[in-house]
């Protein structure tokens, strides 16, 4: 009799072990959720943040080819001195976009993943369509963004390219006559600066917009 009590209680108290360990789970899956949705949220901000940076470099790089262009003989080293700084301002501003658009991407992946756990760990119907619904249209959002910056992000590099062209010729044999050579590789990186910028700014608003839209 005593035995059958003993193993009675060892077995609720397994139980009751079980069932805490199980809430316990489920409050920590529930943690990490609400921690991923803060981080996507963070890393989309700095995403947000280091592309206007990255706009405003691209400007003032720009002003500097065009100050090459319209410089006086005496001016050319100074000028091309600044436009070689800006360059250079140029690629860690790019740098650290494109390695924003990586952990942006990576962060999401997480997030939704969690978000998916939560959800099944919902026993009201109602809740768990609500949740379902609503992490599919901000994963969608959030796809076609990182989408649109990795496809962006993948003419940073040739545009940098041939600004990094245009110094080197320049820095091997300034003058006049060689600026006027280089009049067309200028007149094309100012052509591509346009485009690649009014592609960034449609992107500035939609990021934006998904960072008011992102869980919190």
């Amino acid at each position: 009799m005593n035995r059958t009590i003993r193993n009675q209680n060892l077995l609720k108290t397994a139980l009751c072990s079980l069932a805490v360990a199980f809430m316990a789970a489920q409050a920590g899956a529930t943690g990490d959720t609400f921690k991923q949705s803060a981080e996507l949220g963070k890393r989309t901000g700095k995403t947000s943040a280091d592309v206007d940076r990255y706009v405003t470099q691209l400007d003032k790089t720009e002003e500097a080819i065009a100050s090459i262009s319209q410089a006086p003989e005496k001016d050319l080293r100074k000028r091309l001195e600044s436009f070689s700084r800006e360059i250079n301002k140029l690629e860690e501003a790019q740098k650290h976009v494109t390695s924003d658009i990586d952990e942006m991407k990576s962060t999401g992946t997480e997030y939704f993943s969690s978000w998916d756990t939560s959800i099944a760990q919902m026993s009201d119907a109602n809740l768990r369509q609500a949740s379902t619904e609503r992490r599919a249209k901000v994963m969608k959002d959030h796809n076609d963004l990182t989408a649109t910056l990795s496809d962006i992000g993948l003419q940073l590099q040739p545009f940098m390219s041939n600004l990094r062209d245009l110094r080197a010729f320049l820095e091997a044999d300034l003058s006049s006559t060689n600026i006027d050579r280089a009049k067309d590789m200028i007149q094309k990186s100012q052509s591509d600066e346009q485009a690649l910028k009014d592609k960034i700014v449609a992107v500035q608003s939609t990021l934006r917009q998904f960072l008011e839209e992102t869980p919190r």
